[in-house]
């Protein structure tokens, strides 16, 4: 046992002496580095967590200029602390995620690659980007491609290109473009056609090379490829001695996400030897095992590119084409294998954070991008106002929808309060939700509503009625409902696209921004409640827009203007009744009067009303924004509020003119008087008097006689007269020439009655409490 123990603390002395002998051996960090990361480090977790900023903050003024002498580290740290904080854009969730930081190592890692000799990188290369291609092609479950790692979404396949011509031109790596003996040919989508003018120009091709593919017009997708078209554009090409070339094909169009039909393509292609390119989000949805039949062509295709870092929330990861090649001297010569550097180790990110996250989180990830997608898609369509469009029938993973009009339930309460005429009308236009006519519009309804316009004064005819809105008020909707719940939701990422045929819409692609944003199902469903809510406003305000705006009419110092095109319940102007009635313009005066009465009565309306403010155009005039209704009230209150108010403004800037002019011509008078009373002083003491040096001794030898004090004068802001002060400074009190009368009268009865020994009764113009003292002196 002695032995043992004797034995344990001698194991432990020379264990500790290793250690000590290997930590003395292994070179020490410099303290600049420990420094620089120690420091690096702070910011980004201060900028995470959103806290003080643990360096200096320059003012704006710094980094304007290169200093001399430079700068401390602490410095720049606080510098790029001040320009991040003030870019204002929104710091995810997703940056403190093991896979985000990962990928923010491997680029701090790029930048010390550079001391490893060219041998060393070669392999290092090597074995990074062949393990991290076999893993993408096991991930989307495709042949054992080649890959190209890149930045750029254009960078890929514009290689692509290059190394379809080395395919197709033999020649071509030692002629250059003497092989290109017939005219190649590029076809794309529509959606597309910048992109290949992109190709041609960094090729060096001419423009006539890009062939534009047109959408199906009768069967399938409006957003997909014609194939029959294309086919016929390819028979065409080669007749005419061109050579078809390349097809870019869209697993996912930028948009609506819809998918090509790849497998027809993919055959057509096989028919007349034509490269094969596939590019697109929906390539995604291979990893969440998706249609087969319409996503099982990306497997037979020649090249694909994909993008993982989007995909798997990796801010900064690369994309990757794949791509088949037989002669790796082509791949070479089409630059899609670079000679060994720091620059090419770009999937090094991708590598790292693979193994981080694993196949199933990876795999995970698209399936919770998937059902987010069905998630809202199925809460959208629970909503009576909100219309999905562009629903693919096939791989949807975007959703688009949008504001289509008000319910049937709205519409008829909005209507009940009109006249049968009106109500008639009013439904033969209900349909018209999405700006589209139907055969109900024509006939007697349509021949009505032309009567009543022509009867109608021009101020009407902007009321409209509930559910016919024109597509710049449905445009202003969706826009409206995309801010106002995106602040509430800011995980929910979504964004307004523009359909030629729908408007605006409101796009949500999780497979872009679920796993950056970090949006869960319950952020999914708040968003939808949200909206709900906010469609609650919107239904409110519509149905009571045609009665306020039949009320608007009836007064004629109300201009309401683009009631249609308003985000609200309408924009309208006071005019007032000393400018006239209202009208298309007004001269520069006119609008200076009308923007002081609209401000002051749009700062009286929103003290009470919320929804009220002031808006101002373009050109400088001001207008009253009457916006989403928070609540029920009555519009006949509501109106006569708004012209009673506006009536104030009127009646007070109108006093404000005149008290303008009285004090105008007040001035005026005042300056004549002096220059009157300068005159008579100067013809009394005489012109020798005020000759310089001379006139000294003449008033010393002939003194003029005391010149009477000059008496102040005061401008009465009531009468706009002229008077003196005198009257002022003797009884305390600035009175007019009346009034002035009147005290003196009364001063002399004062005095005429106390030399009589009586003392009349008060008058009304003596203060408070003279009553009671001369009611008290006959009594003593």
């Amino acid at each position: 046992m002695s032995t043992q123990e004797e034995k344990a603390p001698r194991e432990s002395a020379s264990s500790e002496s290793r250690e000590e002998e290997i930590s003395r051996l292994q070179p020490s960090p410099s303290p600049v580095k420990q420094t620089v990361e120690g420091a690096v480090r702070l910011l980004v977790e201060s900028i995470l967590a959103g806290t003080e900023s643990p360096f200096p903050v320059p003012d704006e003024s710094t980094g304007s200029q290169l200093d001399d002498e430079g700068q401390p580290i602490a410095m720049l740290l606080g510098l790029v602390r001040r320009l991040v904080t003030h870019s204002g854009l929104p710091l995810h969730g997703l940056a403190r995620s093991g896979g985000a930081r990962l990928v923010a190592a491997a680029n701090h890692l790029n930048a010390y690659l550079p001391v490893l000799n060219d041998k060393s990188l070669a392999a290092l290369l090597a074995h990074i980007q062949l393990e991290t291609t076999q893993w993408l092609c096991n991930l989307f479950q495709l042949d054992n491609l080649a890959g190209y790692y890149h930045v750029d979404h254009r960078e890929g396949i514009v290689r692509i290109t290059r190394l379809a011509l080395h395919a197709k031109f033999p020649n071509f790596a030692r002629e250059g473009f003497v092989a290109l003996k017939r005219l190649p040919v590029i076809y794309v989508g529509g959606s597309a056609s910048a992109f290949c003018q992109y190709i041609c120009l960094q090729l060096g091709l001419p423009l006539s090379c890009c062939s534009v593919v047109p959408h199906n017009t009768v069967f399938g997708s409006s957003h997909t490829m014609d194939v029959a078209q294309l086919e016929r554009q390819m028979t065409d090409d080669l007749a005419d001695g061109r050579i078809p070339l390349l097809l870019i094909a869209s697993a996912g169009t930028p948009v609506v996400g819809h998918v090509d039909n790849l497998s027809r393509l993919q055959a057509l292609c096989e028919q007349h030897h034509v490269w094969l390119h596939i590019r697109g989000h929906g390539t995604a949805l291979r990893l969440a095992g998706g249609d087969v039949s319409t996503l099982g062509a990306i497997s037979q295709c020649h090249s694909v590119t994909l993008s993982p870092g989007i995909w798997f929330g990796l801010p900064g990861a690369p994309l990757c084409t794949l791509y088949k090649t037989a002669d790796p001297s082509m791949a070479l010569a089409s630059d899609l294998r670079s000679l060994p550097s720091s620059l090419t180790l770009q999937p090094l990110s991708l590598w790292l954070a693979f193994q981080y996250l694993g196949r199933n989180q990876l795999t995970q990830m698209v399936k919770h991008a998937t059902e987010l997608a069905k998630l809202l898609s199925l809460e959208v369509s629970d909503i009576p106002e909100m219309q999905c469009v562009d629903v693919p029938l096939h791989c949807n993973h975007v959703v688009i929808f949008k504001f289509a009009g008000l319910s049937a339930s709205v519409e008829s309460t909005g209507i009940s309060s009109l006249t049968k005429d009106e109500q008639a009308e009013g439904t033969s236009s209900s349909t018209v939700t999405n700006g589209e006519g139907t055969a109900a519009d024509t006939g007697a309804g349509a021949a009505q509503e032309e009567e009543e316009e022509r009867s109608q004064p021009s101020a009407a005819k902007a009321t409209g009625h509930v559910g016919k809105l024109s597509s710049a008020a449905l445009d202003n909707l969706n826009s409206m409902l995309l801010r106002s719940v995106q602040r509430s939701v800011p995980h929910v990422a979504m964004s307004i696209v523009r359909s030629q045929q729908h408007g605006e819409c409101l796009r949500f692609s999780p497979l872009e921004t679920a796993a950056v944003y970090g949006t869960s199902f319950e952020d999914v469903q708040n968003f939808c409640g949200r909206l709900v809510k906010r469609i609650a406003l919107v239904n409110r305000t519509l149905s009571n827009q045609p009665a306020f705006l039949e009320l608007a009419a009836n007064h004629d110092c109300l201009q309401v203007v683009n009631a249609q095109e308003t985000s609200g319940l309408a924009t309208l102007r006071f005019v007032p009744r000393y400018i006239g009635q209202a009208q298309a313009q007004f001269n520069t005066e006119e609008v200076t009067e009308l923007n002081r009465v609209n401000s002051g009565l749009a700062a009286t309306l929103a003290e009470r009303y919320g929804f009220v403010r002031e808006v101002q155009t373009t050109d400088g005039q001001v207008f009253i924004e009457i916006g989403w209704l928070l609540e029920d009230i009555d519009m006949d209150v509501f109106v006569e509020e708004i012209v009673t108010a506006g009536t104030e403004q009127e009646d007070s800037s109108r006093y404000l003119d005149s008290m303008s002019e009285v004090i105008r011509h007040g001035i005026e008078a005042a300056e004549r008087d002096l220059e009157v009373a300068a005159e008579k002083k100067l013809h009394d003491e005489g012109i020798l008097r005020h000759v310089p040096l001379f006139g000294g001794m003449f008033s010393w030898l002939m003194p003029a006689e005391t010149p009477q004090p000059s008496a102040g004068l005061s401008l009465n802001l009531q009468s706009g007269t002229l008077e003196t002060t005198e009257n002022t400074y003797k009884y305390r009190i600035q009175v007019a020439g009346s009034s002035s009368d009147a005290l003196e009268m009364d001063e002399q009865q004062q005095t005429a009655a106390a030399a009589k020994g009586t003392v009349p009764a008060p008058t009304a113009r003596r203060e408070s409490g003279g009553e009671a003292a001369a009611a008290e002196k006959p009594a003593e």
